[in-house]
């Protein structure tokens, strides 16, 4: 016998449904009578009551139900991330092999964004604005190098001839390349959570306890009715010392951070590229994403996607990282690679001459 379930509003016969609050009724098939089948209100909500408690206490509903929770937010996060780490990927994984002689920067850079794909900016000096010269020549002849590396080659090329820092940073559907001035707009800065609850937390340390002397228990035990408790078996020992407390700590490592990371862009140097402050177990930064990238690095892996013109390598096509120093990115696993760059004298600027654009010498 099969029986089938619906529901009906309480107010309305034909009213559409406007609540959640209807009672269960049966509804026997056609051929059956009220005395054959019958199941009184009562009888049917407690029916539902225990099929969806059983469901809800049952441990295999809810481990599903926190594992698509969890693929939901991993989702999100690649979601919000894909773009960047696909730009990435492509600076790290891109082998270039090219040669060019006093080219334009705009060229090489132009060039660079066409070997992988990637939408590289140039944020020039043009409106009265700080940005790149876009008249600096750039001459390199290189062979199997990262194209990320080969960006920064071209920077610090720039830097010596203009004296200029340089650097680039991943913004939402691109990476710019400007000097730091310009990358370190306002617009451009972010506000960071920088949980560091566990450097400062002070972990205790016994070694000031009380020692035991042996010798007044083994006196006190052998004499004449029993011990005497005129003198304490414990000797020494002193008061805990005075630790840090998390405040102070958290400073500390303030102090590390704007010493060694873009220390003349910081508000406590005088700088305007970036603040930091302490609040509650968190170190609160807002700065550009150079600097982000430098203090804790990014929060996502680089996709392995090599960009159109990448050459192939015997040596360094297996995964790759990064590591974001204070002059260049180091890339491990990168491999070999061959370079001829031109001694160049710093801030040397030369007025632009008949130029060669950049052509790739390989694939």
């Amino acid at each position: 016998m099969r029986l089938g379930v619906g529901v009906v509003p309480t107010c309305r016969r034909q009213a559409a449904l406007r609540s959640a609050a209807f009672p269960i009724i049966f509804h026997p098939p056609s051929g059956l009578s009220d005395n054959n089948v019958s199941m009184t209100k009562s009888a049917s909500v407690l029916l539902l009551f225990f099929t969806v408690g059983g469901l809800l206490s049952s441990p295999t509903w809810g481990q599903g139900l926190s594992g698509r929770i969890q693929e939901v937010r991993d989702r999100l996060e690649r979601d919000r991330y894909a773009g960047s780490a696909e730009h990435l990927g492509r600076l790290l994984y891109t082998d270039c092999e090219v040669r060019m002689e006093e080219a334009p920067i705009a060229d090489a850079v132009a060039w660079l964004a066409g070997a992988t794909g990637v939408p590289l900016r140039i944020l020039d000096d043009n409106k009265g604005q700080s940005g790149i010269d876009l008249s600096v020549e750039i001459t390199l002849d290189v062979r199997g190098m990262p194209a990320l590396t080969v960006l920064e080659i071209m920077m610090e090329q720039y830097e010596d001839d203009t004296g200029e820092a340089c650097d680039w940073q991943l913004r939402t559907g691109r990476v710019e390349v400007s000097t730091k001035d310009r990358l370190a707009r306002k617009s451009a800065q972010r506000l960071k959570r920088y949980p560091i609850q566990d450097l400062i937390t002070n972990v205790p340390n016994f070694d000031n306890g009380p020692r035991l002397d042996l010798g007044t228990a083994l006196g006190q035990g052998s004499q004449q009715g029993g011990g005497n408790g005129s003198q304490s078996l414990f000797q020494g020992g002193s008061e805990d010392p005075d630790l840090p407390s998390a405040a102070e700590k958290a400073e500390q490592i303030i102090e590390l951070i704007v010493e060694l990371v873009e220390a003349e862009g910081w508000a406590r140097n005088g700088g305007s590229w970036a603040s930091i402050r302490y609040h509650e177990g968190n170190l609160l930064i807002k700065a550009p994403d150079f600097v982000h990238r430098r203090v804790g690095g990014y929060p996502f892996r680089p996709a392995r996607t090599a960009g159109p013109a990448s050459i192939k390598k015997s040596d360094g096509q297996g995964p790759r990282g990064a590591r974001y120093t204070e002059g260049r990115t180091e890339i491990p696993g990168s491999g070999t690679w061959e370079a001829k760059l031109p001694q160049r004298n710093p801030a040397n600027i030369k007025p632009p001459s008949s130029s060669v654009p950049p052509k790739p010498s390989g694939d």
